[in-house]
Order: C-alpha cells, then structure tokens, then sequence
C-alpha cells in the first residue's frame, strides 16, 4: 500500500511538471576521542559543533573512549567514522608489530589517515624527591595512564627497555584528574605519561607545588625514537609551567584518522571544513595552532584517505 501510495505521488508530480521532493539520507559522523576532559575530547567536540553547523546532512558526535589502542579498535571495525589517536601507536597496528603484533594479520590494513594535527610529548614528573631519573622509578607508585592508553603503551616499551615488568613498580592506571588528585593526596611518586604543551592538567599538576619535571633518560629517548614515528623533542620553556627552562623527552604525532569504508566526497568535506574553521577550533582548544596544511602530512602511520588528498591537492600542498 505504501509503495503504491509513493508511486502514485511521484507520478502526480511528474505530470505536474515538478520534481518530487526526496530528503537527503542523514549522515552520521562517530568521532572517538578518549577520557572525558582530555585533549581529544575538548577538540572531538568542537570539531563535532563545526561539523554540525557547516555540513548539511550531516549530523556528528563525540564518543569518549579509552584511548589510543580503543580507537584503532573501533575504526578497524568501522565502529566510528573518525578518531583521534597517537601516531606511532597507529603505525603499530598498521604494520602488526609491538603491541599489535598478536593481533590478527591485515585487521588493520583499512585505517586511512585525515591530517597530522599537534606533537605529544611524554612527561616524566616527580613528586618523590629521591626521583633523578626514570631507573629511580623501580619499586615507586607511578601513575602510567589508563590500560590500553597511549601512555600506557609508552610505558610499556621503556619497561621493555629497562628490562623491566609491572612487579617492579606500584602501577596507577590513572590521568588527568584522577592523578592530580593522587598527587594532592601524595598517593604517588611520579607520572609518566603524555600530553600537549599547554596541558590544563600539566598546569594543575604544577600547581600543587608538589612536584618537578624532568628530563628524559637520553637512553630511553633513543630507544622510544628508533624506528618509530616518535621523535626527540624539547619541550619549550614558555610550555614548561615548572620552571624557566625547557624539557627534553620525545614526542608522538597525533593523527585524525578514518577508515577506507568512507567516501571521497566524505572525507574531502570533513577535511576542508576542519582546516577551514581552523579559528572555531582554536577558540575551543589552543592546540589547534598547530594544525596545519603545511604539517598536515608529517609523520602520517597509515596512507592517507583519498578525500583528504583531494583536499590537499587542491591547497597545493601535495
């Protein structure tokens, strides 16, 4: 009946001479980012807001996550649409090694990438007083980031380099708020995990008065920069809210990233409509300074998405 009823209108418009009326079919954009209050969250919502008022048809969302490792997850099974994720880590399961290297053969081979969009650096802060360097962290109560985490995943390689297993320190799988708290209550030693420069937690952290940070290991720097995306980098003194001088440790791209399921046309208009209201997105976060086209491809893990390339090719940026 119904069918015949759409028939029947269809037909009423055509010999009316007018083109029948068909809604555009709503897309629906998942945008994983990780723990509610974090980096990924902050920019996942305003990119969501731009691409609700710019995009018609499109209707976007923010789906807090448990990080990194999660995302890769959840684009792999085209669970979401777009992630936020560490670079490295994305190389990781792209290539089947580290973490990944148990994880089904090809599970991974459809991640696309979008843009390179900020550097995470790793911070090694001390509340512990004997803590010099990041040996001295054997037998200590550190918080390591959430399981599954970037960090974590960071943490992880540098016991791997120090020979080292989780019975050699106190683990805390915490961050953000949950491990200022820990150090307002000195329920920790240290914290070795990463974030922004600028970082809101980092500057609550500092301002505890409770605690320093340090240098990385050179050692540790070099293990965590050979054959990875990772890469040495000095943290400058004007991001450093525990002093006056810079920090040397590494740093991992952050990627937003896709999966191949998506169209051209899709992508390409998610890519234009982030970098064109770059100035909406920073409103929401500082980070977005860093984001932009002359970096958007530095560093990629995974090939870049058609769309994206579209995108850029008609910047003349590739």
């Amino acid at each position: 009946m119904l069918k015949r009823l759409f028939a029947t209108g269809v037909a009423a418009a055509l010999a009316a001479g007018m083109a029948p009326q068909v809604a555009s079919a709503q897309e629906f954009v998942r945008i994983a980012t990780a723990g509610s209050g974090g980096n990924y969250y902050r920019l996942g919502g305003g990119l969501a807001s731009i691409y609700n008022d710019e995009l018609e048809n499109t209707q976007a969302s923010i789906q807090a996550t448990g990080g990194s490792v999660e995302n890769l997850d959840l684009l792999a099974d085209q669970e979401v649409e777009l992630a936020y994720l560490t670079g490295s880590i994305g190389q990781q399961a792209y290539t089947n090694t580290g973490r990944f290297a148990d994880r089904p053969e090809g599970r991974y081979q459809g991640l696309r990438a979008i843009a390179t969009v900020y550097p995470n650096p790793q911070w090694f802060i001390a509340i512990d007083e004997d803590i010099q360097s990041m040996r001295d962290l054997e037998g200590k109560r550190v918080s390591v980031g959430t399981q599954g985490g970037a960090g974590e995943t960071w943490w992880r390689s540098i016991m791997e380099h120090f020979g080292w297993t989780y019975e050699d320190i106190h683990p805390e799988f915490t961050v953000h708020q949950s491990a200022i708290d820990q150090v307002r209550n000195r329920q920790i030693d240290a914290m070795v995990w990463p974030d922004a420069p600028g970082s809101a937690s980092i500057q609550q952290v500092a301002d505890t008065g409770m605690a320093r940070a340090l240098d990385i290991d050179e050692d540790v720097i070099e293990a965590m920069t050979a054959d990875s995306l990772d890469y040495a980098y000095t943290l400058p003194a004007s991001a450093n809210p525990f002093g006056d001088e810079g920090i040397e440790t590494f740093a991992s791209p952050i990627t937003f990233a896709t999966h191949s399921g998506m169209s051209e046309d899709q992508v390409y208009e998610l890519t234009k409509a982030m970098f064109e209201n770059k100035d909406e997105l920073i409103k929401v976060h500082p980070l977005a300074e860093y984001m932009t086209l002359e970096n958007a491809m530095d560093g990629l893990p995974f090939p870049l998405h058609p769309g994206a390339e579209r995108y850029y090719r008609e910047k003349g940026v590739m």
